[in-house]
């Protein structure tokens, strides 16, 4: 992601926090209905991400643990 990307990507989500809370839920509503399967995605990613920053691996269990999370 580049400076701009970044920057873009911060304003937007200032804009959503100055929203009501309301606001904040019903949109959150709707981006996980229309969105649900990239964000699990993105979610998968940046915990093992996380994951290897800090050199922490999750074990067999863990790991079927949160893929069974993910389904409904």
């Amino acid at each position: 992601m580049n400076t701009q990307q970044a920057n873009t990507a911060h304003s937007l989500y200032a804009l959503y926090d100055t929203l009501p809370n309301e606001v904040q839920q019903a949109f959150l509503e709707e981006l996980l209905q229309k969105k649900q399967e990239q964000l699990e995605d993105l979610a998968f990613a940046l915990a093992c991400k996380q994951a290897k920053a800090e050199n922490e691996f999750i074990s067999d269990e863990e790991a079927q643990a949160f893929i069974q999370s993910l389904n409904p």
